[in-house]
């Protein structure tokens, strides 16, 4: 479509102000940093469901914010952009340039998806973004240009991301517990340990959650961070029954796209089948209201990406998941390949960083891409500031044994400042250890971790109510203890944003 045809666009050369062309998506989340983001695991029980009445839809209120930081990512050229006309159903309209946001490269055409912000080298600001399908070697810094309200900034560097900088993932597993799949079950139970240790080498800060489906829903398991315990539940199945050919796919679908997703979580669902889905209208078991249309939509709606594990022959799965930005793998594959792959595909992770004007962070960015000729256009609400969210300072790895801290941390300093002008936050501050030592002498020594940062915090004029301090030892890392860089990376502090 041209710019200048077609309902619901107008062309316009810098007559507005950047602001107005952005829609804040997300009202409800903002966050304040890069690293490990998370929230604590749904804490109900694990209990067996055969319906859809645990994880129900809240329709949000439909509320206007002020817009407190946009960025536009532009290959140099002119400044020519899309100006949504007040006929646009501009969530629609979103939906649809995400999907098909191109950026012209001199490595020719490339399909990016932004993933988050880092802001712990304040004022340097990362924009973290996966370049999806196959990715070139290298990007090139003096391709990009970021516009950030209105001003214009060089991208300083271009670099495939590091294991250092985390990028949240939540997975939901949807597994067919029918007869005939005990083989492709066991094979998950024997790769997936595997699988989430090449996703931590690769930057990916992962919980896991897992639905199990015949007809109906069997059994839904919220999220974990612990991979030992997601592979006991995997364990437990025994798979029986599925004397007719469908199943019920769709309704497992749903089941996984409304579970509680980290709000800066990049969200992914992975489907185990061997059989055809039911749809609306058919007759006899697996009963579910959901074409293949309707449940496209609903994941385009909820932002979630599906990958589909089946027979290659059934390919109403492969437009589901073309439609939603994921792939399809055959089932008869090695599970150990088709994990590899997909972990390959999933991590094709790069960071292009430029330096910001602003005195301190803002609590959300909102970020537009555009290709070289602005003809498509992508955006969406980057949080900063939520309820729930953690991150790691590079800077607070500590070394074996150690829990003392530097006289002067930038990133730290940061914190102080953006604490001192925001009094309603509060921060909990909590320390871990890699696991050399006894429980109780790791308990100890991510205590004095913690408190060390809170007391740094305190001198840099931080009131003592903003600041909270948990200690968890060694019990939970984020890397592998067997290796000297996996525990370099437990020996941390996190800052989880409590209260806002």
């Amino acid at each position: 479509m041209s710019p200048s045809s077609g309902a619901g666009y107008t062309w316009k050369r810098n007559t507005l102000p950047l602001s107005a062309l952005f829609v804040p998506l997300k009202p409800e989340t903002s966050s304040f940093s890069r690293l490990c983001f998370g929230l604590p695991s749904d804490p109900s029980a694990n209990t067996p469901r055969r319906d859809n009445s645990d994880y129900k839809d809240t329709p949000m209120p439909r509320r206007s914010l002020p817009l407190h930081a946009v960025v536009t990512i532009f290959l140099c050229g002119s400044t020519f952009y899309y100006e949504l006309s007040s006929q646009t159903d501009t969530s629609q309209l979103q939906r649809r340039l995400i999907e098909q946001a191109r950026i012209q490269t001199r490595q020719g055409t490339l399909q990016l998806r932004l993933h988050n912000v880092d802001i712990t080298r304040f004022p340097d600001i990362s924009l973290i973004v996966e370049v999806l399908g196959d990715g070139p070697d290298t990007l090139y810094a003096e391709d990009f240009t970021v516009v950030e309200n209105d001003r214009t900034y060089p991208v300083l560097s271009v670099s495939r991301l590091s294991p250092h900088r985390r990028v949240p993932v939540d997975f939901v597993f949807a597994i067919d517990v029918t007869g005939t799949m005990q083989p492709y079950i066991n094979q998950v139970r024997d790769n997936l340990e595997h699988f989430t240790r090449t996703l931590l080498l690769r930057g990916i800060d992962y919980r896991l959650g897992l639905v199990l489906f015949s007809d109906v829903i069997e059994r839904s398991y919220p999220f974990t961070e612990d991979v030992h315990e997601f592979l006991r539940w995997i364990s437990r199945i025994w798979a029986s029954g599925g004397m007719d050919e469908k199943e019920n796919a769709l309704e497992a679908i749903a089941e996984a796209a409304r579970y509680p997703f980290r709000p800066a979580a990049n969200r992914v669902i992975i489907l185990i089948t061997d059989a055809p889905y039911h749809q609306k209208g058919e007759k006899g078991h697996g009963r579910t209201e959901f074409t293949t249309q309707s449940i496209i939509e609903y994941l385009r709606d909820r932002q979630v990406r599906l990958f589909c594990i089946t027979r290659p022959e059934l390919k109403e799965y492969k437009h589901i998941a073309e439609a939603t930005r994921g792939s399809v793998y055959d089932i008869q594959l090695p599970f150990s390949r088709i994990l590899e792959q997909y972990a390959a595909e999933l991590t094709n992770l790069w960071v292009l960083t430029y330096r910001t004007g602003e005195e301190i962070p803002q609590d959300s960015v909102q970020v537009a891409i555009v290709d070289r000729q602005k003809r498509r256009l992508v955006y969406q609400t980057i949080p900063i500031v939520a309820i729930g969210r953690k991150f790691i300072l590079e800077h607070l790895l500590f070394a074996t044994n150690e829990a003392t801290l530097p006289d002067s941390i930038p990133e730290l300093d940061l914190i102080a400042r953006f604490l001192q002008r925001r009094p309603e936050v509060v921060i909990r501050i909590e320390g871990h250890t890699d696991n050399r030592g006894t429980p109780a002498y790791n308990y100890r020594l991510s205590r004095r971790r913690s408190e060390n940062v809170r007391q740094y915090l305190l001198r840099r004029g931080v009131p003592e109510r903003q600041l909270q301090i948990a200690a968890f030892g060694a019990s939970r890392p984020i890397a592998d203890n067997e290796t000297d860089f996996g525990r370099s990376l437990n020996r941390r502090v996190e800052i989880v944003i409590v209260r806002k």
